[in-house]
């Protein structure tokens, strides 16, 4: 096997989440162009020093050592040469760059652990006290679970020997009601009931126990039980307001997401007729209100949220339970696109290419993939706006909002 080599490394090789896109270092590089951190020799100047003792442990947020303008101007700059967009609008800053997420997910290790999976490693737990960018509530649940795992000598999960009782501890934030949901998934029978009322003590809104006999990877309970509180909470964008599980899928910063939705609204204006692919449960139709909305999303539970989020913010629309790529009917004023990582079906992209509507609205979490597809939409739109918001501090991820338009003929 070839051997690693003494080299300049830059920050798109294996150690990016340790350097500044300005980082001038040295590092040593193995086998498919793989780098590893030596030394920074110039670093870039917007380097600041990480605020979490976690950082570079923790599988987490990788950007802590960058001040926040100049993550939030690098990951911009990204999006912008990756469409290659001339005239783009400036980013848009989270309302609050720390404890933005409404949602994590806690790991128990087979040593008593209880955190974050360790950074480059499946089966190690990073143990945390807190999480700077994790919901408000983190820290008081953290040291409530690990008094209560310590009392009675409970083992977490072990991955190489798929042993112990703990797995996880999920918690969910409303970041604009201030509740909070705590559940505890174990792989066996746990004294829950006693955490439940610590965690109550502490503000949670309720508590649940999941338990689970699959040895995945990844939550996957068999049953959940309400130990204590609400199994729900309220979460507000705007006037809209949604009740959600603690499994609902709900964008993990919400006050960021009304700024990305209210630009939408700007742009589209009114609307008659609305066609909303990949809906989810129906935030961005809902929010847009045009006079005629049709939502279609693959996973039913989502439609059901759609529907029952339509009654409850007394808004009319048809939600569809249906791949995007067969949906059949494109005739509308409208299409809001807001795809999954891997982006829109490439089925999907080669029909709008070839009659899509007149305008689409496009949120996309990956403007690599959106670039790709844009070699495609290309033939057919132009794109008249982009503005990136950020939802995710401390990480390099962003969302970017596109509006495309047909191309004038000739």
């Amino acid at each position: 096997m070839k051997p690693a080599r003494l080299c300049e490394i830059t920050c798109g090789q294996t150690d990016a989440r340790l350097m500044a896109p300005g980082d001038r270092a040295r590092g040593f590089v193995g086998k498919r162009g793989r780098g590893w951190l030596l030394e920074v020799h110039h670093p870039d100047p917007a380097r600041v020093e990480p605020p979490c003792p976690h950082y570079g442990h923790c599988g987490g947020c990788s950007w802590q050592h960058l001040s926040y303008p100049a993550q939030l101007a690098y990951k911009a700059e990204t999006v912008h040469r990756l469409l290659a967009a001339e005239s783009a609008l400036p980013p848009v800053a989270s309302p609050s760059p720390w404890l933005y997420r409404t949602k994590v997910e806690l790991s128990f290790g087979p040593c008593g652990e209880l955190g974050f999976m360790r950074q480059g490693r499946w089966n190690q737990v990073c143990p945390v006290d807190g999480c700077l960018i994790g919901p408000p509530c983190n820290q008081a649940a953290l040291q409530a679970t690990r008094e209560w795992q310590k009392r009675h000598a409970l083992p977490g999960w072990d991955a190489r020997a798929q042993t112990g009782l703990l797995r996880w501890l999920v918690l969910r934030h409303s970041s604009t009601t201030g509740q909070w949901l705590a559940v505890l998934v174990a792989q066996g029978e746990v004294p829950a009931a006693e955490l439940a009322g610590r965690l109550t003590e502490r503000g949670a809104t309720g508590v649940l126990l999941a338990r689970q006999s699959s040895t995945a990877g990844a939550v996957k309970p068999d049953s959940v039980e309400l130990l204590s509180g609400q199994d729900e909470l309220i979460e507000r964008l705007g006037e809209l307001s949604f009740e959600l599980s603690w499994r609902s899928f709900y964008q993990a910063n919400p006050p960021a997401y009304l700024r990305l939705l209210q630009t939408a609204r700007e742009w589209a204006g009114p609307v008659e007729r609305l066609l909303d692919l990949y809906c989810g449960i129906g935030t961005i139709g809902l929010f847009l209100e045009p006079n005629q909305l049709t939502g279609v999303e693959s996973v039913p539970e989502a439609i059901e949220n759609a529907r029952a989020n339509a009654l409850r913010n007394q808004r009319s629309g048809s939600f569809e339970v249906a791949a995007a790529e067969e949906w059949t009917d494109l005739d509308c004023d409208l299409l809001v696109l807001d795809p999954p990582r891997s982006g829109c079906h490439p089925k999907l992209i080669k029909r709008l290419a070839a009659e899509g509507p007149q305008t689409l609205l496009y949120v996309s979490c990956n403007p690599a993939r959106l670039a790709e597809e844009m070699r495609v939409l290309g033939q057919r739109y132009r794109l008249e706006r982009l503005q990136c918001f950020d939802f995710f501090p401390q990480t390099p991820h962003i969302e970017a909002l596109c509006l495309l338009r047909l191309k004038l003929a000739g």
